[in-house]
This record gives C-alpha cells, structure tokens and sequence, in this order.
C-alpha cells in the first residue's frame, strides 16, 4: 500500500470515527438534530383547522391555547419547532392557507436578529435570506454569519453536534447532575432546544442561586452576541403579518421575558429597536389586534419564569386569563 493510499485510508478513518462519536453524543445528550416540524391540534380534532398559531416556544407556555381554543370555539393548529422565529414562521404558515384567523406570538427574544434558530437553513430558502440581508442593509458581520449558517447546516449531517458547543457543554453537565443525584436534566431549560407544544414548568428563576443566574447570563451573552431588531426576522414578520391579514382575522401577543433577561442581556437602545419594530409592523397591518401580555405588571417578576425567557405555569395561568380578557368583544374571526 502506498503512502497516499495510506493517508486517505487514516484520514477517512478518522473521519468517519469522529462523525459516529458526534452522533452518538447528540443522542446521548438528547441534542435536537432534525427539522422535525410538528403539528398540534387545540380544540376540535374534526375538519380543517380555522385558525393557526405561529409562534415560538414562548408562545406555547406563554399561553394555554387549549383553554383558548375552548374559550373562543376555534380549532386551532400549529407547526412548532425548535428555537424558531418570524423567519421560520412565515414558511410553515403556507401550509395553513385556509387559517381564517392567525395568532402571532413575539417577544423579545424572537425577535431578536441575534438569535438564530438551528434549523433556520433548512426551512428558509437561502435566497430568500440573501434577498432580505440585501433590503435590511444587514452589516458584514452579521450577514456572514447568517450566510454560514447554510454550509453549517450541511457540515451538521456528516457532525451534528458541529456549532453546538453550548447544548453540548450543558447536556454533559446536566447528565453528570443526574447521575450524581443534583438538579437533572431540566437544570437548565433555556440551554435546551425542544418541540413546542403543552410544556410548562413550575421552576421559578427567582429560587435561583445568584451564581446559576449569572452563569446562565454570561452564557447567553456571549451566544447572542450583537442584539439587532431590524434585519431579516423583521422583514418576515410583516410578511407574515400581510399575509395572514390576507386570509383573515390577526392577533397577535407579545409574550414577556423575564426582568433578568432583559436587565443582563439588553440596552435601552434596543428596548427602543425592539418598540420600533412593533410600531412598524402595526403600520403594516393595522387591522390587527395586539395584546402587550410583556406590559402586564405581575408578569414583571422572575417568579413567573421556568427560566429567562420562558413563563412558568404560575405565570401562564396569568398570561392566558389576561389574553383572554383582552380578546373580549374582539373580532377573533374574519
């Protein structure tokens, strides 16, 4: 055998050694791989759904929608998946196109251009993300790292755990947690990535030890890098906007994030992005009806929040009764 032959056949072992150990360990770590969009059903199971919910999970334990699919006499469905945002939203919202009424959840953590979902490669067409790099007037920086995004999505089917360096380090932890008896495997939920549907915690951030919290802070900080409310998601978001207004009646909640969340990781310039971009998006549909749950003053407590952004089951049972209380004697139909 010769030397080049020799050479290929190690560097193809390794290779294939290193891919097999990253799939063992996203599995073994519960790490979420797959554009598994899922579907759910609030309310009536029979015929087509009337109304659909795009939202992330923030907007699933934000609001309970099978009280409130009750409440207002809709069936309502959704395409969750993990970590997603407006850009991601405004896809899966075509294969609703009879949705006579569309529920938008947005928050601050959504919307920010900062954080990107892991599957966002996969579902937005690449074209689509240049287009909307290109009108945002995107900086250099963000735009590479939003373009890379796409080859990384590649890389991760040979090495699934390639970028995910966080959801490694803390599974490791909170299996070793486990093991040893402490908190387990929800010991930090934020650090997760999971499919939407009826979680809900009654963890409260406020019986945090201060040195987790700062540790969960520092940590996310460094993730998010430069916050931004302008860009790419901001551009989907009033194309989704339109064109559920299209189809029918608009609702949409903005869900709160916890005080820590946003006293740690924002600046009072982004506060003022953040309403900004509200404010445009009520221009670009200004039929539809809007519900400020993150204005509700009891919301304003980490006692509500399983972790920073994420409300507990005390604090959804709040949301939901003040959404519902918001949407009395609204039109919630077309």
């Amino acid at each position: 055998m010769s030397a080049r032959v020799r050479f290929i056949a190690t560097v193809g072992a390794a290779v294939l050694l290193a891919a097999l150990c990253t799939h063992l360990a996203a599995a073994a770590l519960d790490i979420q791989t797959k554009a598994a969009t899922g579907h759910k059903r609030f309310g009536s199971e029979h015929g087509a759904a009337q109304a659909l919910i795009s939202g992330s999970s923030l907007t699933y334990d934000g609001v309970n929608w099978r009280e409130v699919a009750g409440v207002l006499g809709l069936s309502i469905e959704s395409w969750p998946v993990p970590g997603s945002s407006p850009a991601e939203w405004e896809q899966l919202q075509r294969r609703s196109p009879h949705a006579g009424t569309t529920f938008v959840g947005v928050s601050l953590y959504d919307l920010n251009e900062a954080w990107l979902c892991d599957f966002r490669a996969n579902i937005v067409p690449f074209r689509q993300t240049l287009g909307d790099l290109w009108e945002s007037r995107s900086d250099r920086a963000f735009a590479k790292r939003l373009s890379t995004w796409y080859f990384l999505a590649w890389v991760r089917m040979v090495f699934p755990t390639a970028g995910r360096s966080d959801r490694v380090i803390f599974g490791l932890r909170d299996k070793a947690s486990s093991l040893l008896g402490g908190v387990g495997a929800d010991a930090d939920a934020g650090a997760k990535l999971r499919l939407a549907a009826d979680y809900t915690s009654d963890a409260k951030i406020s019986e945090w030890p201060e040195d987790r919290l700062l540790r969960r802070l520092d940590s996310m900080r460094g993730l998010q890098g430069k916050p931004g409310f302008a860009g790419p998601k901001h551009l989907a978001l009033l194309r989704l906007l339109q064109r559920a207004r299209r189809q029918g009646a608009v609702v949409v909640v903005v869900l709160p994030v916890s005080p820590p969340y946003v006293g740690g990781l924002l600046s009072q310039p982004d506060m003022e992005q953040f309403e900004a971009s509200l404010a445009d998006a009520k221009r670009a549909v200004p039929e539809a009806t809007w519900v400020r749950l993150d204005h509700v003053a009891r919301l304003k407590s980490a006692d509500y929040f399983s972790d920073l952004v994420h409300l507990n089951m005390q604090g959804r049972s709040i949301a939901t009764a003040e959404f519902l209380k918001s949407l009395a004697g609204r039109a919630t139909r077309p």
